[in-house]
């Protein structure tokens, strides 16, 4: 996430809320980070904020209903997958934490590997943590592509109602990285080290109850 929160999206969320911007034309915001294309800054600027407001609204209902605790951690490691041609490094970690201030949150993860190939599968659920990720997920949603000369980065649909997805594609090395926003409520991340095959982490994606997370 430190990367999807970068001098980059920070640009263009600040454009996106400027004024300036419209039209139905791609906009092309240039920074040092490289290029990031949005198609209509101006609507893409109104969608992140309805992102925003409709994750607060989920996040009100849960609490409404009495879901504020985020899933115990074994809970969610039960969502982890196996992964053909992957060996498992040991077994899945993760931890819960309920606090003061801080309300409650979860994280599953593992690690697999497959001769020079690592993959690690990160799972969070963030429930009413304030550690919420409201304002980066809901960057998913809109159509934003970026290049330059190390990676070519941007949103895509997956085809999963309430679930959003984000890519990563590094140029100059043998890495590749992924990240689903499932309901406003869980975060995705699968990173590949020693290839660069995106399509093959959307897969290992497809492969877990993603739909189930998202009815949460």
């Amino acid at each position: 996430m430190k990367k999807l929160t970068s001098l980059s999206l920070l640009c263009l969320t600040a454009t996106a809320f400027s004024s300036c911007g419209s039209g139905n034309n791609d906009t092309v915001i240039k920074s040092k980070d490289g290029e990031i294309t949005v198609t209509d800054i101006k609507k893409a600027g109104e969608q992140l904020k309805d992102a925003v407001q409709e994750a607060e609204k989920r996040k009100q209902e849960r609490r409404e209903r009495g879901d504020t605790l985020a899933m115990n951690y074994k809970d969610l490691q039960q969502f982890l997958p196996e992964v053909d041609g992957f060996e498992k490094k040991g077994n899945p970690s993760g931890e819960s934490v309920t606090a003061p201030g801080l309300g409650s949150f979860s994280k599953a993860e593992q690690r697999y590997q497959k001769g020079d190939k690592r993959l690690e599968i990160d799972l969070v659920d963030y429930n009413q943590s304030v550690f919420g990720f409201s304002a980066a997920t809901g960057m998913f949603g809109m159509n934003m592509q970026m290049e330059n000369d190390r990676e070519k980065s941007g949103t895509f649909e997956t085809d999963i109602p309430d679930v959003k997805g984000y890519e990563r594609i590094y140029k100059t090395e043998n890495k590749a990285e992924v990240n689903y926003a499932i309901a406003d409520r869980f975060l995705l991340t699968i990173k590949a080290r020693g290839s660069n095959d995106v399509e093959a982490l959307k897969k290992i994606a497809k492969s877990m109850r993603l739909s189930e997370l998202a009815k949460k």
